[in-house]
């Protein structure tokens, strides 16, 4: 892991509380708020360029991309609940890897 990146995601929380994540989950679970908000942006881009030109091969890479957006939150979700069980998510994760690789597949193949 990047050192700098653990250091600082270790002092988010005042060493006095216990909220029950390692150091090392704690960087997990910003790094996947990162790629949420990272996400944001081709969804964003993808999004305004299917409203001005209706292409179908662009509304199944926004929807590939809304699915990553909300796989990513999926796996962040243990910041904001505590008593959040993550286990069943992994499998979810998995099943929306398959689908977003799907539609960036199908999208690629597809003729305009």
């Amino acid at each position: 892991m990047i050192p700098w990146l653990l250091a600082a995601s270790a002092s988010l929380v005042p060493s006095d509380i216990d909220v029950g994540f390692e150091p090392h989950e704690q960087t997990e679970l910003i790094l996947w708020l990162i790629v949420a908000a990272v996400s944001l942006i081709p969804l964003v881009i993808f999004s305004i360029s299917y409203s001005r030109v209706r292409s179908p091969k662009l509304l199944i890479t926004t929807l590939a991309f809304l699915l990553f957006f909300i796989k990513a939150l999926i796996l962040a979700m243990k910041l904001f609940m505590p008593n959040y069980v993550d286990e069943i998510w992994w499998a979810v994760a998995a099943v929306l890897d398959i689908m977003i690789i799907s539609l960036i597949a199908y999208s690629l193949s597809r003729k305009s």
